[in-house]
């Protein structure tokens, strides 16, 4: 499975990571897992070190509309991309270009300081 993630309602926090090939249906599961498990509006950390971008013509579209159908609804929290030290540009760049899915979005090189940004944004 391309992603793999971990849903803390103690925390109030999703860790995702990916790894292999994710594609439009692998992001559209974890979509529908998040509002299943009430957690759209947590932050997010999204591990990208090891992932690479499936997502085939018109699916960046497909996705940013998913993404704004929920952000209506339900809200998305905000949502750090580790991105690694030697930067995996191309699984960031697919979240880069969500960039007109209105909310708090980075990247980081690595999980400590994507936690810090995170855990510095007030409590939504």
């Amino acid at each position: 499975m391309p992603l793999l993630w971990k849903v803390s309602h103690l925390d109030r926090m999703v860790i995702c990571v990916s790894e292999d090939v994710v594609t439009l249906e692998d992001f559209r599961g974890y979509l529908a897992a998040l509002k299943k498990e009430r957690a759209l509006s947590f932050p997010k950390i999204f591990v990208a070190t090891h992932g690479q971008s499936g997502l085939g013509p018109g699916d960046r579209q497909k996705l940013a509309a998913l993404l704004t159908s929920f952000l209506e609804i339900d809200g998305l929290g905000p949502f750090a991309v580790v991105a690694g030290s030697q930067r995996n540009d191309e699984l960031a760049a697919v979240f880069m270009s969500l960039a007109a899915v209105r909310r708090p979005m980075r990247v980081f090189p690595d999980i400590h300081a994507a936690r810090k940004w995170l855990d510095s944004r007030p409590a939504g």
